[in-house]
């Protein structure tokens, strides 16, 4: 399992190893939606294509992004 399949498993709301327990239903939910999400858009096109990442605001975006996945619990 990759890719946005993996992410959806790891974080399934019900059963997903990386789920956030401690969360509400739908917040875990929206959460394995985003990691699905964040693969899908920025992973998965630099895995199948050479991608131009040249512009700065799209850098500080992903990274914005990104950060939203580094937090303590």
């Amino acid at each position: 399992m990759v890719g946005v399949k993996l992410m959806r498993n790891a974080f399934a709301a019900d059963s997903g190893i990386l789920a956030y327990f401690a969360a509400e239903g739908g917040e875990r939910q929206a959460r394995a939606e985003l990691f699905a999400a964040a693969v899908g858009s920025y992973k998965n096109p630099q895995s199948h294509r050479d991608v131009n990442l040249n512009d700065p605001v799209e850098a500080v975006e992903i990274i914005m992004l990104a950060s939203h996945f580094i937090e303590d619990r």
